[in-house]
């Protein structure tokens, strides 16, 4: 009896020390009322295969796509082998002057079926690419996405999709603003830099080949989108996120950002605004970056970044524990307990809109659809009714249809005649002598 219960007790211990760490519960991610909602008899009666086919034939052969459609089949996915057919789908809309009307919904699903499916990969790079896709993250996706990366330490892909939010520049969030800044320092703490590209000598002439192009355009760099440096792209955004709360963290983590984003004339209007705060406390961490920074600069830069050591040395140093990943880590459990109810209700709101909205624009493509049939009807008839008069009243109108016969004829004869003319012009041409230059 005994053992037996020191063996569950070792298998409960274990399996504890084995669950990752996760920040958002089950109840923020309202798997129940999501899953209620794309279980709507709309998308049940959908035939995924078939439904794709369609779509595909309509597009080749009109050069047509809904966003009505596209949202059905994103909603209505439900084994991994559609997401690719959605990828296909998600790019013909986006190319297609229908692309303003998608709806918030489809990417919610998108991002929800691709965690579901392991399809995270693909999914990371289609939000990387919004030219071709056009897919944007919300505040709830983005936060269940981030968690989900988290959980797997994967910070690459976590600092990536925290770029995408710092460039589309929406910081209401709490909950996805702490989020991103954990996934950034993460990033930055363990970033390694990979090892220069070996560039292997080539003695073999290659041909240049020149080619005429109207214009050549100006180089510009817009220091926001045109951003490629993963490590730039981190340090920006938890500079950028961090301005939007000034408290001790934040300030820090201001630090960081603009150090790794190498704006050190930021840096050190920071620095030197940050001494004159008498509540304000450095981490260790800040201090050990701007060391490690300052034996990698370039020799112009470092007096900057000097001064800046210089006056954030004044300040006094915040214990070792807690550190800075630890402060982070409680920064976002205060913001879940602050806005997680928030969060929850506006979720399952939202569901039951996009529900309501999915049903509605379905039913004004519907009738739509109807009135082009309708016209289409009517214009056949009228056509139909056109031959059967024709018809019926010839012998009335054989006159007035001699006469447009015979307007018909001159017409033709005129650009016969002009094409002879034409022709026989070419015939007659004689090129003018070209006689060498006197010297």
């Amino acid at each position: 009896m005994l053992k037996s219960v020191l063996k569950a007790r070792a298998k409960s211990f274990l399996s504890i020390s084995l669950k990752k760490r996760t920040f958002l519960s089950n109840d923020y991610k309202c798997n129940e009322n999501w899953n209620s909602a794309i279980s709507s008899p709309l998308l049940n009666k959908i035939n995924l295969n078939d439904f794709y086919n369609k779509l595909d034939q309509t597009h080749s052969s009109k050069g047509i796509i809904s966003a009505i459609d596209v949202d059905i089949f994103a909603n209505a996915v439900t084994e991994p082998v559609h997401l690719e057919e959605l990828k296909d789908l998600l790019h013909k809309l986006r190319l297609s002057a229908e692309t303003g009307s998608m709806l918030e919904s489809t990417s919610h699903a998108t991002v929800r079926h691709s965690i579901k499916f392991d399809y995270v990969d693909e999914l990371i790079q289609m939000l990387k690419d919004p030219l071709n896709y056009g897919l944007f993250l919300d505040d709830y996706s983005a936060n269940i996405l981030l968690n989900e990366l988290l959980v797997k330490k994967n910070y690459t892909q976590a600092a990536d999709v925290a770029a995408l939010i710092m460039l589309q520049e929406e910081y209401n969030n709490d909950i996805l603003c702490s989020l991103c800044q954990y996934s950034s320092y993460m990033f930055i703490k363990n970033y390694v830099e990979p090892e220069p590209a070996v560039m292997e000598e080539n003695n073999k002439k290659v041909e240049e080949i020149k080619i005429r192009v109207k214009f050549l355009r100006n180089p510009y760099f817009d220091d926001h989108f045109d951003i490629k440096d993963r490590l730039k792209l981190a340090g920006k955004t938890l500079a950028w996120i961090s301005e939007k709360t000034s408290n001790t963290l934040n300030n820090n983590l201001q630090l960081i950002g603009w150090l790794i984003y190498k704006k050190y004339d930021q840096l050190l209007a920071t620095s030197e605004e940050l001494c004159t705060n008498t509540k304000f406390r450095i981490y260790n961490e800040v201090i050990d970056l701007l060391n490690k920074e300052l034996h990698k600069v370039e020799p112009e830069k470092k007096e900057v970044l000097e001064k800046c050591i210089s006056l954030l040395a004044k300040i006094e140093i915040i214990p070792t524990k807690p550190s800075l990943q630890a402060s982070l880590t409680d920064n976002i459990e205060n913001a879940i307990n602050k806005t997680q109810e928030k969060d929850v209700a506006a979720q399952k709101e939202l569901f039951i809109l996009w529900e309501k909205t999915r049903q509605l624009k379905l039913e004004e493509q519907s009738h739509r659809l109807d009135r082009v049939k309708r016209v289409q009807i009517i214009e056949e008839k009228q056509r139909q009714l056109q031959e059967e008069e024709q018809k019926l009243w010839f012998f009335e109108n054989e006159e007035k249809i001699d006469l447009q016969i015979e307007d018909k004829e001159k017409l033709v004869d005129k650009t016969q005649t002009k094409k002879k003319v034409l022709t026989a012009i070419d015939e007659n041409y004689i090129p003018p002598e070209i006689l060498p230059k006197r010297r």
